[in-house]
């Protein structure tokens, strides 16, 4: 089987100006079948590969089912997919992020009621508070993989090297950087995502409030905060102030990251294969804080399309995805500790629970703190917003109220 790309926007939106011709086009299998069924989603070259091979799988088992794939980075995808929705044309079975639901299917009216195919989905696997996760308005429009939560991962070889704890409070962090810096080791190395909701947890913590809270959101004098704190961050050289790169995690560069539990097996397990041991870290948090301040949320979902032509066979198939023994066996913790009762039982049965991302699933479930990650969290023209007027006050274009002042506008009215 040949997997296609997705489409790019770009592409995708000078077709979709054309009365919305654009499709996504299969061009394999001269074997008559009586369904042909399409599945997107995002990620490595390692999750692609397993997926194709759990798809082969499938086929084979199931020799009147045609399966179109489309896996592409999660770069890009977003984009793609909100224009194939636009047109009617997404795929029958689809990855999805947590914020998605309530963007795309607010009214519960976006996808495809799952509770209607529970005939063929084995809904029992899960928990009701699971699937509240992908329940919008009543209606269960996509089922989690696993839980996610933004994850420090540590050099533990680097710290005994340099005779020092793992980090577990923010002074943690300084003073390691004071130790680790003199050799141009950064404590923490992140993309902005991460650097966003540690800032986020940062400031709840301080402040007690909550980021979007009903009744104390932030204020301009949070922002500022934050603003502030990264710089400090920065010019402790807690953290760098350049473009995030795995590399120096793996080079000693960077003794630490902080990154989603779904992204720990290609970021992190390339340094146990070079010998090196890696320590999943504590939450960090004061004794003295508020509020906990860091968020969990599904790793991802799996929706079904509402203008889907064979709900039956894409429901089957999603079955497939998250209960089967064959694709449990497959995934393995690649995307988390999966929810899936009937997949935690394959992966015990066969030994597999282990692993980076196994330990920090483990590590996620048993905090009692965590709280659901609000939707704009997430909302990448926002976070993007806020380190682009963060770097007009770092160079001294704005102070930090003018900077925060013209991100919170965004904020309130973007």
């Amino acid at each position: 089987m040949k997997a296609k790309l997705l489409i790019p926007a770009a592409i995708c939106c000078a077709a979709c100006l054309s009365s919305c011709s654009l499709t996504q086009t299969s061009t394999h299998k001269s074997i008559e079948k009586s369904a042909s069924i399409s599945f997107s989603w995002w990620g490595g070259e390692v999750r692609s590969d397993y997926t194709i091979l759990g798809i082969k799988q499938y086929e084979s088992e199931n020799a009147d089912i045609d399966i179109s794939p489309y896996p592409t980075a999660f770069s890009g995808y977003k984009e793609t997919l909100e224009v194939l929705i636009s047109c009617g044309k997404e795929s029958d079975i689809m990855q999805i992020n947590y914020s998605w639901i309530s963007e795309y299917s607010a009214d519960g009216e976006g996808f495809y009621d799952l509770n209607e195919l529970s005939e063929y989905i084995d809904l029992g696997s899960y928990t009701d508070e699971e699937l509240s996760y992908g329940t919008s308005n009543g209606k269960l429009n996509a089922i989690p993989i696993s839980l996610n939560a933004a994850t420090f991962y540590y050099n533990q070889t680097l710290f005994d090297e340099y005779n020092l704890d793992i980090p577990k409070t923010w002074d943690d962090l300084f003073e390691c950087a004071e130790v680790f810096s003199a050799d141009g080791i950064y404590t923490i190395e992140a993309s902005n995502i991460y650097y966003w909701l540690m800032l986020t947890a940062h400031e709840e913590q301080i402040s007690g409030k909550a980021c979007f809270g009903e009744t104390e959101s932030f204020e301009l004098e949070n922002v500022v905060s934050m603003m502030e704190f990264y710089k400090e961050l920065i010019d402790c050289e807690v953290v760098p102030h350049k473009e995030y790169s795995s590399n120096d995690f793996f080079t000693s560069k960077a003794a630490g990251q902080l990154l989603w539990v779904s992204d720990a097996q290609n970021n992190v397990i390339p340094l146990e294969e070079q010998g090196g041991e890696v320590t999943i870290g504590d939450y960090i948090c004061d004794a003295n804080s508020q509020r906990f301040g860091w968020y969990l949320k599904p790793t991802s979902l799996y929706a079904i399309s509402k203008s889907t032509q064979n709900p039956e066979q894409a429901a089957k198939f999603l079955n497939y995805l998250i209960n089967s023994e064959e694709m449990a066996v497959l995934q393995g913790c690649e995307k988390g500790f999966p929810l899936s009762r009937s997949a935690q039982e394959t992966l015990e049965a066969n030994d597999m629970l282990e692993g980076v991302s196994y330990e920090a699933g483990s590590k996620i479930s048993q905090e009692k703190r965590f709280e659901l990650i609000p939707n704009d969290l997430e909302n990448t023209e926002r976070y993007s917003e806020f380190f682009d007027q963060f770097e007009l006050y770092y160079y001294g274009e704005k102070t930090a109220e003018q900077a925060a002042e013209d991100f919170l506008e965004g904020w309130r009215y973007g």
